[in-house]
């Protein structure tokens, strides 16, 4: 009796595992090459780069995975993700920009008395420059006229070496004034553009606050001109 209950409990537990199973069956729909549509328990190797349904016993879908792409797909893909990346770098750089300056900067006003003390600092150095350059051709005349007087006897060493120190001196400070006055230049732009936008922060920011333009986007006099006097 013992040995027919076990042959029982045995047989049981397997129709449990079989329905179990059953239950559980995963299977697979693909459309092949020529648009034919399988259905299968398994995904045969040619299929593996196939778009495909994973359904259950009961025919529901429980996943489905997409084709693989092509080479030309994944090099369109990489491409446009370079792309994407680019374009958030930008992003990310004009923001950090924007609250530098926005961060620095109270108004315009204190823009431009920043803006102005900058260039006055290359102004400075261009000026003196201009001066060296002037007292520099002095002695170069100076010397010429000392060539000219020596005549047919030509100048002596000294002298001829003091015209090619001071040729040298000459073309190296001129190359030094030029350099500066393109500095001044590129910063006059830089600021520009800087200034610019700190208006359009500005007026944003009112607007946001009050729902009005901002006055304080108004161009301001730069502190390198002088104020126009009162009438009487």
């Amino acid at each position: 009796m013992a040995s027919v209950n076990r042959v029982r409990t045995i047989a049981l537990v397997l129709s449990c595992v079989v329905a179990f199973g059953a239950a559980h069956a995963q299977l697979y729909k693909w459309t092949d090459a020529n648009g034919k549509v399988h259905y299968s328990d398994t995904v045969p190797p040619e299929a593996n780069n196939s778009a495909r349904k994973q359904m259950d016993s009961d025919g529901l879908v429980r996943a489905q995975i997409e084709r693989a792409q092509t080479q030309e797909e994944r090099r369109v893909a990489a491409i446009k993700a370079e792309e994407d990346r680019k374009a958030r770098v930008i992003v990310e750089e004009r923001e950090r920009r924007d609250k530098a300056l926005v961060s620095t900067y109270t108004s315009l006003a204190d823009f431009d008395r920043v803006r102005d003390r900058a260039l006055a600092v290359l102004d400075a150095e261009i000026t003196g420059l201009t001066a060296q350059l002037v007292a520099l051709n002095a002695q170069r005349a100076d010397l010429g006229k000392q060539i000219d007087a020596a005549g047919k006897k030509g100048p002596s060493a000294k002298l001829a070496a003091d015209v090619k120190l001071l040729d040298a001196d000459i073309a190296a400070t001129n190359g030094f004034e030029s350099k500066k006055i393109r500095d001044r230049g590129e910063m006059a732009k830089a600021y520009a553009v800087e200034r610019s936008r700190l208006a359009d922060l500005i007026a944003a920011q009112t607007k946001a606050n009050t729902g009005s333009p901002s006055s304080a986007a108004a161009a301001t006099p730069s502190a390198a001109t002088p104020a126009r006097a009162k009438a009487k």
